[in-house]
Parts: structure tokens; C-alpha cells; sequence
């Protein structure tokens, strides 16, 4: 094998450690804004839940007791 040979495959080889450093780079980056993204979910979906069950406690416990009390007064 002469020497233009190996150069060819000595470059053939590192445009394709090149390219897959790269898609390695893409898929790791895909992967933690991903991650952050289903945890912004879960806290988005935390916090509308627990508003949800904190003004629906307000509105059947609290208000209803309220009313009632006013209401045998």
C-alpha cells in the first residue's frame, strides 16, 4: 500500500470520527433540553395542580363554612 493510500484512509477515517462527534454532540443536546423540558413540565403541572386544589379546598371548605355559618345565625 503506498503512502497517498493510507493518507486517504487515514482521512476517510477522521471525517467519520468528525461526523460522528458531531451527531454525538446533537443527540446530547436533544436529550438535556429534553430532560429540562419534561421538568418545566412537571413543575408547570405541579404548580397548576396544586392552585387547583388550593382554590377548590378555599371554595368547598373555607366559603362553604362561611355560608353556613351565616346562614343558622
Amino acid at each position: 500500500m503506498d503512502d497517498e493510500a493510507i493518507g486517504w484512509i487515514i482521512g476517510i477515517v477522521l471525517v467519520l470520527a468528525l461526523l460522528a462527534a458531531i451527531l454525538y454532540v446533537i443527540f446530547l443536546v436533544a436529550a438535556v433540553v429534553g430532560a429540562i423540558a419534561g421538568a418545566a413540565g412537571t413543575a408547570w403541572g405541579g404548580g397548576t395542580a396544586l392552585k387547583n386544589y388550593f382554590c377548590a379546598f378555599k371554595e368547598n371548605v373555607i366559603d362553604s363554612n362561611r355560608k353556613s355559618a351565616h346562614m343558622t345565625v
